[in-house]
């Protein structure tokens, strides 16, 4: 396994952006017991991502190569479409930032009640949200099937399959880790602060990152569709 490999996951999963489970995370910090409920939240999103990863790695990355044999046009047509669809949200946050309507969604009242929920409830609405995104999320499916066809060992498609998902988190981890490195005075400022910091560079973050992978999924699932020469 390589760190390319290694590398253009994480890139992915940096991408692979969701709106809803960093605004949850304010809420879940102004909880009691703060720490063991957002980390209990981002436990059941990170084994969902690990199973729904392995899944499709193993089961539909699978089922992909054994139709490429036949069907040459499948894999870089699906490159092609998540190169567009990254190109759609890089485009989206620039249009945005320029007219000043970029925020960090607001969860719904549906959602903020089940915030509230028990321990173990949580755990499993962190996990089901998760899990339905990444069924309609081109660029994790994208991301499963490059791992699928690479006929990984174990391990390594388990470092593969947590590389993505560590990186698909790690702004929920970052308002965690940013709350609980600040003195207990000055946590609900901080929570205001990091809201903010969220909204500004983190879209422009996964506005260049979406901008460079689209065009590269773009650029190489036409030349293989071409047949010219491509990675």
């Amino acid at each position: 396994m390589s760190i390319g490999l290694l590398l253009s996951l994480g890139l992915l999963g940096l991408s692979a952006v969701d709106p809803v489970g960093i605004a949850a995370m304010p809420l879940l910090l102004t909880q009691k017991n703060p720490f063991a409920r957002s980390l209990l939240f981002l436990g059941g999103s990170f084994t969902a991502l690990m199973v729904m990863g392995l899944l499709f790695a193993q089961g539909f990355g699978t089922v992909v190569v054994r139709f490429e044999a036949t069907r040459s046009w499948l894999v870089p047509g699906i490159e092609v479409a998540a190169g567009v669809v990254l190109l759609g949200i890089a485009g989206t946050l620039l249009w945005r930032m320029k007219t000043s309507r970029l925020s960090v969604e607001k969860p719904s009242d549906a959602i903020v009640k089940r915030l509230q929920l028990g321990n173990g409830q949580l755990f499993l609405f962190g996990a089901g949200l998760v899990a339905v995104q990444s069924i309609v999320d081109v660029v994790f499916v994208v991301a499963m099937i490059h791992a699928g066809q690479l006929h990984l060992s174990g391990f390594a498609l388990v470092t593969a399959v947590g590389t993505y998902a560590v990186t698909a988190l790690v702004l929920q981890l970052a308002v965690v880790m940013a709350y609980w490195i600040t003195p207990r005075k000055q946590r609900a400022q901080t929570l205001g602060k990091v809201h903010h910091l969220l909204t500004r560079y983190a879209n422009q973050t996964i506005m260049t990152i979406s901008l460079l992978l689209g065009c590269a999924l773009l650029a190489n699932g036409a030349l293989a569709l071409a047949g010219a020469p491509h990675f």
